[in-house]
């Protein structure tokens, strides 16, 4: 009999790890970070421990007590076996946001990871650009082991490329996948970043579809609702629908987004200062046109850029690189030598900057602070948390503006982090600022209406804090469950 088991996403937006299988075959659906439980134990400077394999995760509840799920090199370094057999057949992706993806680092190599090829290259730019943490996505660096040295004296760390092993990631192309008696077809749906998909799960007991999560207001919303059709065609047994914004019943688009956005930039005669997410490419597509519609270029960050190399290669509609109207914005890092070409020669300057960065020191779309300082009416500058400190090279003039463009604090910490942005800002004379932003999911009207006309038999709220809503809007008219951490529900 298939059954769906919930090891995340339950009471809680994100976090998300389903497992679905029956008497043969299992597979796991998102292997997500609980936001909620890593901000309750762990901060910036308070991480869990590689050396403690997965045990630090597993304390806290991070990551469930699976046997047979997770890498050897950290299961063997703290004393725990490694099963020759998987727990599960495969991993599939609904998309590449840390809530649904991000404990891929910890599974082991052995098991297909199935994802578009967008949040595949999603997930190699994060993987090559973060500097350190749990991003092996792609490559996994095996740790603990010894090699030995050329001269045969003794051994050494196993490091570099001898210690990398390429995950096996597979491409979901629009053909339906076969594990067992599973048949898994992934629709794509519009979210905040590129490559997102809902799962429909063809089983023997009946079809379940995963809905991931999703909005209909992006410039691909027709997505959303192609798959709400083709959904609602198969009358699924069981429904596992996200409901981030349930009790929202007000929306903004991203047109909405893009014409007030355009309004500010027009209206400004210095800089204009920007936060988007950093890897949300219709909002990045959005700023994009607004300021090439006022004459304005957009000037996004390094690891921006190395992501735009990686969807150069895949449909994803986004800015080119060497798009006349696209900037890349060269930081004043460790000896700050990027500013000073007349004093020092080039190696010298490299050698502030990682590899990954180096090929973009030369691009013909490279800026620097002095090049905006300069020409501030000509920038639309993207600029997060993480670097405020560019603007104390760039010293936005008077009549400057920030936008920003990102969900309002939803705990402590943001509204901590909130606090000092706008202290940034007063300093730099840019209070008030513009909030413009529009959600990556659906609110609550648009996500009855979806269950609604796909019409299961079963509804499994998750990926909400408030699942009791669903009962109370349903109840009449569908079975809601309302779904409990690792309990089995059969089909």
């Amino acid at each position: 009999m298939v059954n769906i088991r919930f090891y995340g996403g339950v009471n809680e937006i994100g976090g998300n790890k389903i497992i679905i299988g029956d008497e043969n075959n299992s597979l796991l659906f998102d292997f997500g970070m609980s936001f909620s439980i890593a901000h309750k134990y762990f901060s910036e400077f308070l991480q869990p421990r590689k050396c403690n394999g997965i045990l630090d995760f597993v304390e806290f509840g991070l990551l469930p007590n699976i046997n047979g799920l997770y890498r050897k090199d950290y299961l063997e370094h703290v004393g725990l076996t490694y099963p020759e057999r998987p727990a599960v057949d495969a991993v599939f992706i609904t998309h590449a946001h840390a809530d649904h993806s991000s404990f891929i680092h910890h599974l082991r190599e052995d098991v297909p990871v199935y994802a578009t090829k967008a949040s595949k290259a999603i997930l190699e730019a994060l993987d090559v650009t973060s500097g350190a943490g749990f991003t092996e996505f792609i490559w996994l660096k095996e740790a603990f082991s010894l090699m030995q040295k050329k001269d045969g004296t003794g051994y050494k760390r196993l490091q570099g490329s001898a210690a990398k092993k390429e995950r096996n990631i597979k491409i979901l192309d629009g053909k339906k996948i076969s594990i067992g008696d599973f048949e898994i077809e992934a629709v794509p749906v519009n979210h905040s970043l590129p490559g997102a998909v809902a799962y429909i799960i063809h089983t023997p007991d009946g079809d379940i579809v995963y809905t991931g999560d999703f909005r209909f207001h992006g410039y691909g919303g027709e997505l959303t609702r192609k798959f709400v059709n083709k959904a609602s065609d198969i009358q699924p047994k069981a429904l596992l629908c996200e409901g981030t914004r349930i009790k929202e019943f007000l929306d903004k688009s991203e047109e909405d987004v893009k014409r007030e956005v355009s309004w500010v930039i027009s209206k400004t005669k210095g800089l204009v200062i920007v936060d988007f997410p950093v890897r949300d490419i219709d909002r990045m597509n959005t700023f994009y046109e607004a300021a090439k519609n006022n004459d304005r270029k957009l000037v996004i960050n390094l690891r921006q850029a190395y992501l735009l190399k990686l969807l150069e290669e895949t449909d994803v509609n986004a800015p080119r690189l060497d798009d006349e109207n696209i900037r890349v914005y060269i930081p004043r890092k460790n000896w700050g030598t990027i500013t000073c070409k007349d004093r020092y020669p080039e190696y010298i300057i490299e050698q502030d900057y990682e590899n990954w960065e180096k090929e973009f020191l030369h691009h013909k779309n490279a800026v620097t602070c002095d090049d905006i300082k300069n020409s501030m009416h000509e920038y639309v500058f993207r600029c997060d948390f993480f670097e405020l400190k560019n603007l104390i090279d760039i010293k936005p003039k008077e009549g400057s503006a920030y936008i920003r463009s990102v969900c309002e604090p939803f705990d402590e910490e943001m509204e901590i982090d909130l606090k000092k942005v706008e202290n940034w800002l007063d300093h730099f004379n840019l209070l008030p600022y513009y909030q413009i932003h529009a959600s990556g999911h659906a609110p609550g009207d648009e996500i009855m209406s979806t269950i609604t006309n796909i019409n299961p038999d079963m509804v499994f709220p998750i990926h909400t804090e408030h699942p009791y809503l669903f009962y109370k809007m349903l109840h009449h008219r569908t079975s809601v469950v309302l779904p409990e951490l690792e309990k089995k529900y059969n089909i």
